[in-house]
C-alpha cells in the first residue's frame, strides 16, 4: 500500500497526499513512494503542477526515528541515499510544486515543504519548527542546503540553532511559509494558485527554476561519502542518543 496518494484536480493539478499515519513521518517507504510519484507526474504531459499535502493533523513530522529498523537503515546509508535522491528530485522538479501545509510540520517536514516552489498554510492552530539540534540530529546535506536556499541567514540561524517549535502564526516571519490563508477557503485558494503557475509555458518555467536552484543542487551533489559519513556520525554520539531517548520518554509521559 502506497504512502503517497495521487489525485487529479482541475487544470492539470495533481494532488499528492502523504498518508502514513499517525504523523506522516518519513521512512524509506515514504521516500520511495514520493520519488515514484514525482517521476510519474514529471512524465505525464497532462500534469501541469503538483500540490503536496498531508493526511490528518500533520503535514509531516520528519524522520521516523522510532521506526523499527531505523538505526540499521541509517547506518547503512540507505535511508540517507533515499532522502538525498527524493529531495533533489522535488527541489529540481521541472513543473510548479506547491506545499499545501495542512497541519504540523516538524524537522524534516519543514525541509520537505521548503523544497517546494510555493509554500502556503491555513491561518489556524498547528506547529512548525526545525528541532534537529535539540534531539542530537545533524542536518543531512540536502536538508541544510534547502534551508540555506529558502531562508535568510537570520531565519536559518533562529530555526536551526534555536531548535524551537513555533505556532503557525510565526511561519511567514521565519520564512517557512510564503503566506497564511483563511482556513475556510484554504484548499480552493491553493488549487487556484497551482493552476495559475501550471498555466505558464512549461519550458520557460522549467528553465528558470533550474537556474534558480542550480547552485544548491550542485552543492548537494558534490557531497563526498566521507562528508556524509561525518554528518551521520553526529546522530550516533552518546549525547545525541541520550537526547533522543529523553525526548521519547517525554512523549510517552514517563
Amino acid at each position: 500500500m502506497t504512502t503517497v496518494r495521487a489525485e487529479e484536480r482541475e487544470d492539470g493539478v495533481r494532488l499528492l497526499t502523504l498518508d502514513r499515519p499517525p504523523a506522516n513521518a518519513i521512512n524509506g517507504d515514504l521516500l520511495t513512494d514520493l520519488s515514484a510519484a514525482l517521476d510519474a507526474a514529471a512524465g505525464e504531459d497532462s500534469v501541469r503542477a503538483v500540490v503536496i499535502t498531508g493526511a490528518g493533523r500533520f503535514f509531516c513530522a520528519g524522520l521516523d526515528i522510532r521506526a523499527a529498523g531505523f538505526a540499521e537503515e541509517f547506518r547503512s546509508g540507505r535511508l540517507l541515499d533515499l532522502y538525498r535522491d527524493s529531495h533533489l528530485k522535488l527541489l529540481s522538479f521541472p513543473k510548479p510544486t506547491i506545499a499545501m501545509v495542512n497541519g504540523h510540520a516538524i524537522a524534516g517536514g519543514v525541509i520537505l515543504l521548503l523544497a517546494c516552489d510555493l509554500r502556503l498554510g491555513p491561518d489556524t492552530d498547528y506547529r512548525i519548527g526545525l528541532n534537529e539540534v535539540a534531539i542530537g540530529a545533524s542536518f543531512p546535506r540536502p536538508a541544510f542546503e534547502i534551508a540555506r536556499l529558502r531562508l535568510t541567514h537570520g531565519q536559518a540561524s533562529e530555526l536551526l540553532l534555536g531548535a524551537a517549535i513555533y505556532p503557525a502564526g510565526e511561519a511567514v516571519r521565519l520564512g517557512v511559509l510564503d503566506e497564511l490563508l483563511p482556513g475556510d477557503t484554504f484548499e480552493a485558494t491553493v488549487m487556484e494558485r497551482a493552476a495559475r503557475l501550471g498555466a505558464f509555458p512549461r519550458e520557460a518555467y522549467a528553465h528558470t527554476k533550474a537556474a534558480l536552484v542550480a547552485e544548491t543542487v550542485a552543492r548537494i551533489e558534490a557531497e563526498t561519502p566521507e562528508e556524509a559519513a561525518r554528518t551521520a556520525a553526529v546522530w550516533m554520539t552518546a549525547e545525541s542518543v541520550a537526547a533522543r531517548a529523553a525526548q521519547q520518554r517525554k512523549l510517552e509521559g514517563r
